[in-house]
């Protein structure tokens, strides 16, 4: 939980997460964006992720997200490296996913979604975690 002002609103670099979590914030942001496009990103995705799984449980957390959300999910640019605040959240809860934490999954989240709302983001960020984990640890069809 940030302690003040300034820690809400500081602007944080995506690229000082672990690659999972830049995964993570690029699948969102471009799933979003394919969405407002009225254009399916699961082929993108799956490319990009190196899964259909991983693709999928994007997608599956994407949409939770729509449904849930107070408001509508800020994103930035696929281009920009600093978060929105709602991406730092997403990150978050992402970094949380990798190591495990449950609490301080809701904690990111406590301040404006219900429990079973939190709850339900935190098991689809562990699906997603879980598929990237698994596809990047996979070799290539030229790294074989």
């Amino acid at each position: 939980m940030p302690a003040s002002f300034e820690d809400i609103f500081a602007l944080r670099d995506l690229r000082a997460h672990p690659l999972v979590v830049m995964h993570v914030v690029m699948g969102t942001r471009l799933s979003f964006l394919y969405s407002r496009a009225e254009r399916d990103p699961l082929p993108d995705l799956a490319v990009r992720l190196r899964s259909i799984r991983a693709a999928q449980a994007q997608q599956s957390l994407t949409a939770a997200i729509s449904r849930h959300w107070p408001e509508r999910f800020t994103l930035r640019r696929p281009c920009c490296m600093t978060l929105s605040p709602d991406e730092m959240v997403l990150a978050d809860v992402a970094v949380a996913a990798m190591r495990g934490d449950r609490g301080q999954a809701m904690d990111a989240m406590r301040d404006f979604l219900p429990g079973l709302v939190r709850d339900r983001l935190f098991r689809e960020m562990i699906e997603l975690v879980d598929a990237i984990r698994s596809a990047q640890t996979e070799p290539t069809a030229r790294e074989n």
